[in-house]
């Protein structure tokens, strides 16, 4: 494993303090996000922003569990319905990007978006992806259990399973029904949409689960 992954049984704590093997993204037409690293954490600037934040796994993980803890400056100005079209902004989405047999072939990735050639060359040689897992937080209690594939890729499913209403420290976890086998961590937090600025702030990031013999 990379010495700058603590390695703990069977966890992994994602090194959030610094930058080193974080590869910090942006999308087309798109404000970049604001990433800084510090004792505290990562901090993520949104105003009126968007950015991919992902994490590669030096080996796959079967992940069971996941646990973060942070901080939020500020919750978000939803006008309508958070997710739906004009309003599909998140303070925080932590994606699992899994194991699968999905590649591109020689035209697709000639022509696909540059986050859809990224997260396949997350997989490893020989290897594709079946999908980027997002595990949601939401300000609306109602939105609570409510899964779905994402309207723009079939690559996407998202599933929302905390609540995070209020402004200050969190601390959430939650266990898959379903392990999955993890390549790569995936942040999406934004504020493009509803043109929000705020900070979410990442203290702390646990996987658990079991490395694949």
């Amino acid at each position: 494993m990379n010495l700058n992954t603590l390695v703990l049984a069977s966890a992994i704590a994602l090194p959030v303090q610094q930058e080193e093997n974080w590869q910090l993204l942006e999308y087309n037409r798109l404000a970049a996000n604001e990433v800084s690293f510090s004792r505290q954490g990562m901090a993520v600037k949104v105003n009126q922003s968007a950015s991919p934040i992902i994490y590669p796994l030096d080996n796959p993980l079967t992940v069971t569990r996941v646990e973060v803890s942070g901080n939020l400056s500020k919750l978000l100005d939803l006008p309508a319905t958070q997710g739906q079209k004009g309003n599909d902004d998140f303070s925080l989405k932590i994606g699992l990007v899994i194991s699968g047999d999905k590649t591109l072939n020689a035209f697709q990735k000639l022509f696909s978006a540059k986050w859809i050639r990224k997260l396949f060359d997350l997989a490893p040689e020989g290897t594709g992806v079946e999908k980027i897992y997002f595990l949601n937080a939401v300000q609306d209690a109602s939105l609570l259990g409510r899964q779905r594939q994402h309207p723009i890729s079939e690559l996407i499913f998202e599933n929302n399973v905390w609540l995070l209403d209020e402004s200050g420290d969190f601390s959430l976890n939650h266990d898959l029904e379903d392990p999955q086998q993890v390549i790569a961590i995936w942040l999406s937090i934004d504020g493009d949409d509803t043109r929000s600025s705020y900070t979410t702030t990442i203290k702390s990031l646990l996987l658990k689960g079991s490395f694949d013999a």
